[in-house]
């Protein structure tokens, strides 16, 4: 009994351990698919990093000529004109080889006069001005020369001005605004000399001589001018002094023994130069 018993266990057993066998050969085992994306996400992360890191490295690293343009717009419109004119808002720096449209906006508070400069980088052309509200102008421009435009606010604020490049010209554009200091009022001499409408040589040479005295009182000479020609012709070399004693003593005394004395039609430039005859000029002499 105890040997049949036996092997009966020892069968049972053996066919137990065959079901197990085969359960486990046959059973589908779970795929653990999540590290396949893992790692797919992970690709994308370092492809999309890589990309993202190309536009960070481009944003940071944009053409030096156009940073240094931009840097440098309010130096180059500032020192577009005379020295005591003032930066208004903040100019714009641009490099460039073909045409170019400047959107001329509102005028700012106090500003009175818009500016361009165009500095021809490389190769050498010409530069053509197009604008609504001013006149055409060409002018030739060869590497390192400038071309500039001014303008005062009240016929080009609005407008837009288009610059046409011909040639292999490279360009760095800088414009904005500038605002004229107030001038001083014409002085009571200055005044008592016009106030009859009609200018003297000698009231013309006596504004001269104040021009002069007010010149030096600020620190700045005229030097040597000649006062024998029909026109006097004042230079300096701070022409932010110039301007302002010209306005207090000189301006509107020149301006009208300038109309008193019309250039000829056959003028060839050169009115103004010749010596002052008052034998000839009788009216005005005094």
């Amino acid at each position: 009994m105890s040997t049949s018993t036996n092997r009966d266990t020892d069968d049972r057993d053996r066919a137990l351990r065959a079901l197990l066998v085969d359960t486990v050969e046959h059973t589908p085992r779970r795929r653990r698919r999540w590290r396949a994306a893992t790692i797919a996400g992970a690709v994308v992360c370092v492809l999309g990093g890589a990309a993202a890191g190309g536009a960070i490295t481009a944003a940071a690293s944009p053409d030096p000529a156009a940073l240094e343009a931009q840097s440098q717009a309010a130096t180059v419109v500032g020192g577009s004109g005379a020295t005591y004119l003032r930066v208004v808002g903040s100019p714009v720096g641009r490099v460039g080889s073909s045409d170019e449209t400047i959107s001329v906006g509102r005028a700012p508070a106090r500003a009175d006069t818009f500016t361009w400069v165009a500095t021809c980088r490389t190769g050498s052309g010409e530069i053509t001005e197009r604008g609504s509200g001013v006149d055409d102008g060409k002018a030739s421009c060869a590497a390192g020369s400038h071309v500039t435009g001014s303008y005062a606010a009240s016929e080009i604020a609005g407008h837009r001005i288009r610059l046409s490049v011909d040639g292999d010209l490279g360009w760095t554009l800088s414009y904005g605004w500038l605002r004229t200091p107030p001038m001083p009022a014409a002085s009571a001499a200055q005044d008592q000399a016009t106030e009859d409408g009609v200018v003297t040589r000698s009231e013309y040479l006596a504004a001269f001589d104040r021009l002069q005295g007010c010149m030096t009182a600020r620190g700045e000479s005229l030097g040597r001018i000649p006062r024998s020609s029909l026109f006097v012709a004042p230079t300096a070399h701070d022409a932010s002094v110039l301007d302002w004693c010209s306005a207090s003593e000189w301006s509107a005394v020149d301006t009208l023994w300038q109309n008193e004395h019309p250039a000829p039609s056959s003028d060839d430039d050169s009115w103004g130069w010749q010596p002052y005859d008052p034998a000839s000029d009788p009216r005005y002499a005094g």
